[in-house]
């Protein structure tokens, strides 16, 4: 997972390929398995997938969308699907939607107040070590976690405050079902897998939703729901089914816009084999190979044709994109692999780190941008937030 998939080459003009079969209804239609080849090319569009990876991840994203929103992809979104860190960002962006402000281009001139400050504060509280210590006495690690999400970003939403359709976009939390090894969607409209009948217009605390979309295991995890039925589900984090959240985007959008703020895997050559940190060690194992297929699953769609857009990560080099990356952000290998290697974890992170992370993933949002997406897009005038980037730390 430390090397950039093949995207289409920024000078392949090739057309679209002919029309096939359109996506399948959600409903009751089975996951996608990781490396399964598409068969068919949505006609429209445009979906963001967010990884997951923790505060990492969260704040990489929130890079990203302010380059979006710099260029006018941001309004232009019909769907966000997340997994995990990617989560909290995306129920941050989607109960300020209807606060945005955009303009005649399409850009949202209160972004920074409305999702970036909400973000930037919450890095700065840890989340996992009180939830891990005080959840056993208090309903729990994963009611711990939503309780905190609740009380700094959410204040009591639930999906029903999600944007409406033709409102903003179709955004999907997801989960994994420990019962089936099903992808669990939470949305506005409804909550489920496919093998399992659907909750419709659920009222269920948003914080719950990114509580168990967000479920790394095995320290928070599970996160047990009872739905009206009277059945209980075991959900654990998006992640381990798909930790780029494609699923719901892939299937239905020609344009597919992937932000990856996952770390690179680290070897070891004495890796830890007690029960938590060595459970944690194969657990990241797994997940860096079902990772690695997804990769080659959107490159594979990117290439071919049958879906625009692009894919970026938090563990790609900057010499990768060699002349595309812009000169007015430079960032050495080195710097870039610092970064990646920022903690997976719900924990506080400094001014420096959020500010460090944050303009890495706007720098890498806007090289792919100007590589894959549009070639004319002008350089930015340099790192949003202060402090760039530094150095090895």
């Amino acid at each position: 997972m430390t090397e950039m998939p093949t995207q289409p080459s920024p000078a392949d003009t090739t057309p679209l390929p002919p029309m096939d079969a359109q996506p399948p209804a959600e409903g009751g239609q089975r996951d996608l398995t990781a490396g399964e080849a598409l068969d068919f090319t949505p006609r429209s569009g445009v979906g963001l997938c967010l990884s997951g990876g923790g505060y990492r991840a969260m704040v990489f994203h929130l890079g990203s969308l302010r380059r979006l929103n710099e260029t006018g992809w941001l309004s232009k979104l019909t769907r966000v699907s997340s997994v995990s860190g990617g989560s909290i960002m995306a129920g941050v962006l989607a109960l300020g939607w209807k606060h945005l402000t955009f303009d005649a281009n399409g850009i949202a001139t209160n972004f920074a107040e409305v999702i970036e400050a909400p973000i930037m504060e919450f890095a700065k509280h840890t989340v996992d070590v009180p939830a891990v210590l005080l959840g056993p006495f208090s309903g729990g690690v994963g009611k711990r976690v939503a309780a905190a999400y609740d009380k700094h970003l959410f204040h009591g939403a639930t999906l029903q405050d999600l944007p409406a359709r033709g409102q903003g976009p179709y955004f999907i939390i997801l989960a994994t079902n420990l019962s089936n090894a099903k992808l669990w969607r939470f949305t506005r409209n409804y909550m489920r897998d496919w093998k399992t009948p659907p909750v419709n217009n659920p009222t269920l605390a948003l914080s719950m939703a990114v509580a168990a979309s967000s479920a790394f295991p095995p320290v928070l995890s599970p996160v047990r729901l009872t739905l009206p039925t009277g059945q209980t589900i075991t959900l654990t984090d998006g992640g381990v089914f798909d930790n780029l959240g494609l699923e719901p985007v892939l299937k239905n959008c020609a344009t597919v816009f992937v932000s990856d703020g996952g770390g690179a895997f680290k070897e070891m050559a004495k890796p830890r084999t007690d029960w938590l940190l060595g459970t944690i060690r194969v657990l990241n194992s797994i997940m860096a190979q079902v990772g690695s297929l997804r990769h080659h699953q959107v490159a594979g769609a990117l290439a071919s044709g049958r879906r625009k857009g692009g894919l970026w990560t938090g563990h790609t080099p900057p010499s990768e994109y060699k002349g595309s990356w812009a000169s007015t952000m430079p960032i050495p290998d080195a710097v870039a692999a610092d970064i990646a290697a920022t903690p997976t974890r719900l924990a506080h992170m400094d001014d420096a780190t959020r500010s460090r992370v944050a303009n890495f993933g706007y720098a890498i949002t806007d090289a792919t941008l100007r590589a894959y997406v549009d070639h004319d897009l002008a350089e930015p005038s340099g790192f949003p937030f202060p402090g760039g980037v530094g150095g090895a730390l």
